[in-house]
């Protein structure tokens, strides 16, 4: 064993003591079953903390690898059809292409489609914030 491995001695176990688990009280069960949107914890002594607002985030703009989410989905069923297609050619009795090549290609597909779809539902948003605005 290295000395990163080696057990704990007795007096080192004796002294690592777990935090006992505070009882749920009447007051926090109450709490929790009345308010579900927002989180509210109290303390031992009664006392609220404040709650926790949750960001709301557009699913839409949510960025995977550097890509739109709409993008990268697009991307990787490309490089899925890629080497499908590959396969498929090769399964057919034809000299299959080159597998990475294949998927590359289609990825490519894939990502520019997805991005065309990124940018029309972001256009899309746009023109529909824009026009309660306007109205005002």
């Amino acid at each position: 064993m290295s000395e990163n491995q080696n057990p704990l001695a007795e007096e080192q176990t004796e002294s690592v003591q777990t935090a006992p688990e505070a009882p749920e009280t009447e007051e926090s069960i109450l709490s929790a079953e009345a308010d579900s949107d927002t989180i509210v914890e109290t303390t031992t002594d009664g006392a609220e903390e404040e709650p926790v607002e949750e960001e709301d985030i557009d699913p839409a703009d949510v960025r995977i690898f550097g890509m739109p989410r709409v993008c990268f989905h697009y991307t990787a069923f490309g490089v899925a059809v890629g080497y499908l297609v590959s396969g498929i050619i090769g399964m057919a009795g034809y000299t299959p292409p080159n597998a990475n090549i294949c998927a590359v290609v289609c990825a490519a597909i894939g990502y520019f489609i997805g991005s065309r779809l990124y940018k029309k539902r972001k256009a899309a948003r746009d023109a529909a914030k824009q026009s309660p605005e306007s109205a005002e």
